[in-house]
């Protein structure tokens, strides 16, 4: 399946918070995956905790481009040697908040993309939530 998410989101917050909860390990494992070893830097190999998108419970991804606060980019596999697909964080200051804007896209078992396309709304409330 070709996976084509984009979420914009309009979050009451400073560009700065916004790029602090998506650039911190403890953050992330907070409103999206446990991560411990995520960090801001291109070429950093990460992994992330889950329960339900694949066999042993880890998505695998790297930074392939980061312009601090405004641009992070992440390849995305989900472990057991799959194509990655490519997640983007885009954040621009808009009306006394940030817009964000959120990518997903690339080829992926279909059932896995179904589970990433409904679940991406809810993780970004939960970023949301954090953040107030």
């Amino acid at each position: 399946m070709n996976l084509d998410v984009r979420i914009e989101e309009l979050l009451p917050h400073p560009v700065e918070s916004v790029w602090g909860a998506l650039t911190d390990a403890a953050s992330i494992s907070d409103w999206l995956m446990a991560t411990h070893d995520f960090r801001p830097q291109v070429g950093t190999r990460f992994r992330m905790k889950t329960g339900h998108l694949s066999a042993d419970g880890w998505v695998e991804a790297e930074v392939l481009e980061l312009e601090p606060p405004r641009r992070m980019v992440w390849a995305w596999s989900i472990a057991g040697g799959a194509d990655p697909t490519c997640v983007t964080f885009e954040l621009a200051a808009d009306s006394g908040g940030t817009r964000l804007t959120l990518t997903h896209a690339g080829e992926i078992d279909s059932v896995v993309g179904a589970l990433l396309a409904e679940g991406w709304p809810s993780r970004i409330e939960v970023l949301r939530r954090s953040l107030d």
